[in-house]
């Protein structure tokens, strides 16, 4: 959502409302006696209270987001008549929440041309041979779309536009060394140049070390995963760790802190319960380091990684910049992106039929209802989906067969819609949960008509280009200006295992990464090192404009499954694609965007395999949280370098077992291995449940298994769809 204002500033007042001069008046009376701004579930309520209409059938014209954004401007204008932006607690409520307006299945298939293409070698110089762009397009046009997405399509003007984009794509990633897919209000950003091999030996030789370092009760591990470096272990636990409160600890100093500070409280308040504090972990946040912008203009690590001894692996701390150094120019596209580059390729959101029967729809409004009742024979295999008894169910299949003995007509809408308003709600379900027919031929005698993709205009003109792509002065603020030089990452160095015993790895679950404790706003993801696995890939999905969702007639939602290829009823999130996951790829995206690892396994499956992987959280620069300049190390081997601690252990070990007894029950000793272990489960298990009771993990379907469910019965036949719409051997050889 736009949080900048380009308009008048000198007007007060609501410039738009679409009711009644006395519903606009009473509007405008409810929003002036509020004192904070107001959220857009606030204004929904106020709505259906009092003017119900705006949201009802074909007369309802309430624009949910245009009245939040004018009602925003009038708050943020209360506060300082020359504001130009809105945010969060200035303007929009405090529990304001980012969403986009769902994309088409139209451009959904062009984000899925623009990825697959530009992860072929030599894409950038291939797009620009006029000869291989044509044969693109006809394999692209030569596809079956609706095997990817159910109802999809691409028409040649479609196909124009990819090749348009990828040759302005081309010209960024020749330059920048950056290809930005799955673009839209957000975007994730990949590419295959950006680190040079010897950084990822480096790395390599760096996790070596540590690996073996490590005893094997150090290294956390589940069936396939280790955790080399892991912000689940030792974190910050409020009402356990120590925070200094006067000072701030750097790399030279930090061991010497050890067991220095005063306890911190939790900050939670069991007494609200809130969707916000729904989303705390009242228990545990992981430890960010501070990094610094130095005089050079180069990302210096300032605070110790959490898990990483400073000392012992000063080297990896090194190599660890260096990933650093590489991402920043990536992560700050992606802080900037909502603001700056955000686009549509088809600006529009009008659904519409071409009705193929008009002598069938004549003098009605065209409905699946509207299907002739010799098409209901079908009925008979199938049944709605809430369990009931055999009995009860032909009871109701032979009313279904039966309609012509009610009725003497050859449309069935009329008794359907008096089956709903007595509240049969098996025929709805049986509808929703469109059973053929009524689908099939509703499909058939009413295709959508889509509107057009725009021009690739924008993207000379108002977005992402090498010359805005930042090589300093990252994160940085307009309003008002500010430069930031330091900002904090949270950093893990996890592997993937695979035996002939367990020779796949199974996708995971929908998750964006940590809570609101650790305000994580985008991740640098790099497969540095991989042996004998297949390319794997990670999913995206992004929350979408619900309020407009809900504000559809209950026929409308199936045209929005149609349109928008998903089921309104099956969560707030839209699947946007995937993106390929090797060791000659770098990836970097937003946490509004939740994610999960799709599934690969072994390829030769008698000998084992796995896939190393470097990820860099980045914590909101805007919003520096607790880190490892303000909590000292809780690891207990860290503390025999501790020197005070040393000096105490001496004096200790003199007294009678007896008194020493007595000393240690009252004294707060570092973390050892068991215990670490056993906080690292708590703090998994804890994070688990939150993220399921906040809705982050998806509780609907997997992206695998709704691949499937939406060509053939081929697990992988979205991805043979995927290979031959943008990617060829002949294409290739060209």
């Amino acid at each position: 959502m736009d949080c900048t204002s380009s308009d008048d500033n000198s007007e007060k007042s609501l410039e738009w409302f679409p009711g009644t001069p006395q519903q606009e008046k009473q509007f405008r009376e409810w929003i002036e006696e509020a004192d904070e701004p107001i959220c857009m579930e606030e204004v929904e309520e106020w709505l259906e209270a009092n003017a119900s209409n705006l949201l009802e059938g074909d007369d309802g014209s309430v624009d949910l987001e245009q009245l939040s954004n004018n009602i925003a401007r009038y708050f943020q204008r209360k506060i300082s008549p020359t504001a130009i932006i809105r945010l969060p607690g200035y303007g929009y409520s405090l529990d304001f929440t980012w969403y986009t307006t769902p994309l088409w299945s139209r451009e959904l298939c062009m984000i899925k041309v623009i990825e697959e293409i530009t992860s072929k070698p030599g894409w950038f110089d291939d797009v620009r041979h006029a000869h291989i762009a044509a044969k693109w397009k006809k394999e692209i046009l030569g596809l079956d779309w609706s095997n990817y997405l159910s109802y999809a399509d691409l028409t040649p003007s479609m196909a124009d536009l990819c090749i348009d984009e990828l040759k302005l794509k081309a010209d960024l990633y020749e330059k920048t060394g950056l290809i930005p897919v799955l673009d839209a209000a957000a975007c994730v950003i990949k590419s295959d140049k950006l680190v040079p091999d010897a950084l990822k030996r480096e790395l390599s030789l760096g996790r070596q070390k540590l690996f073996q370092s490590m005893s094997d009760s150090d290294k956390p591990r589940d069936e396939f995963t280790i955790d080399l470096i892991d912000p689940f272990t030792c974190p910050l636990m409020y009402h356990r760790s120590r925070i200094l409160p006067d000072r701030s600890i750097d790399l030279t100093n930090c061991l010497e802190a050890c067991g220095k500070g005063d306890i911190l409280l939790s900050p939670w308040d069991p007494k609200k319960r809130s969707q916000r504090y729904n989303m705390l972990d009242p228990s545990f946040q992981w430890l960010p380091c501070d990094v610094i912008m130095d005089e050079t203009g180069k990302a210096k690590i300032n605070s110790y990684i959490n898990n990483l001894h400073p000392i012992e692996h000063a080297d990896m701390y090194t190599t660890i910049e260096k990933f650093i150094n590489l991402a920043l120019p990536a992560l700050d596209v992606l802080y900037r992106w909502p603001f700056e580059f955000d686009h549509q390729r088809i600006d529009s959101h009008d659904i519409s039929y071409d009705c193929k029967v008009p002598e069938i729809c004549a003098d009605k409004e065209c409905s699946c209802l509207n299907i002739p009742a010799e098409a209901f024979e079908e009925y008979k295999t199938e049944r709605p989906q809430k369990e009931e008894s055999e009995s009860t169910y032909e009871e109701k299949n032979d009313r279904l067969l039966n309609l012509k003995l009610e009725r003497n007509e050859t449309h069935v809408e009329h008794l359907l819609r008096k089956w709903f308003d007595e509240g049969e709600d098996w025929c709805q379900q049986v509808l929703e949960n469109r059973v053929d027919p009524l689908d099939k031929w509703f499909n058939e005698t009413h295709p959508l008509h889509f509107s057009e993709p725009i021009s690739t205009r924008w993207y000379h003109e108002d977005h992402l280009t090498a010359s805005k792509i930042h090589s300093s002065a990252f994160f940085s603020e307009k309003y008002p200006p500010k430069k930031r030089d330091r900002f904090q990452i949270i950093v893990k160095l996890t592997e993937i295992h695979l035996t002939p015993e367990n020779p796949e790895y199974v996708c995971d679950s929908w998750k964006t990464d940590g809570l609101l404790n650790e305000h994580i706003i985008s991740t640098a993801l790099f497969c540095y090192d991989s042996d004998n696995v297949t390319d794997g890939y990670m999913y995206f999905s992004t929350v979408i404009d619900r309020p407009d969702l809900e504000g559809m007639r209950r026929i409308d939602k199936f045209d929005a499954e149609r349109a928008y290829a998903f089921k309104p009823a099956e969560g707030e999130f839209q699947t946007i694609g995937r993106v390929l996951i090797n060791t000659t790829m770098a990836v970097f995206y937003p946490n509004i965007y939740r994610h999960h690892q799709g599934s690969f396994s072994l390829v030769d499956r008698s000998r084992p395999g796995y896939r190393k992987i470097l990820v860099l959280h980045l914590v909101d620069p805007a919003i520096p949280i607790i880190s490892t300049s303000n909590v000292p190390p809780q690891q207990s081997h860290w503390w025999t370098e501790c020197k005070a601690h040393n000096e105490g252990l001496q004096i200790i070990e003199r007294l009678p077992p007896e008194l020493r007894a007595m000393v240690s029950s009252y004294v707060d000793f570092p973390i050892d291995s068991e215990k670490a272990k056993k906080i690292r489960n708590d703090h998994r298990v804890n994070r688990v449940m939150l993220q399921y009771r906040t809705g982050y993990e998806d509780r609907s379907y997997e992206t695998d298994s709704n691949d499937e469910s939406q060509g053939d019965d081929d697990e992988d036949s979205d991805d043979e769809a995927q290979d031959e719409g943008s990617d060829s051997d002949e294409s290739n050889n060209e």
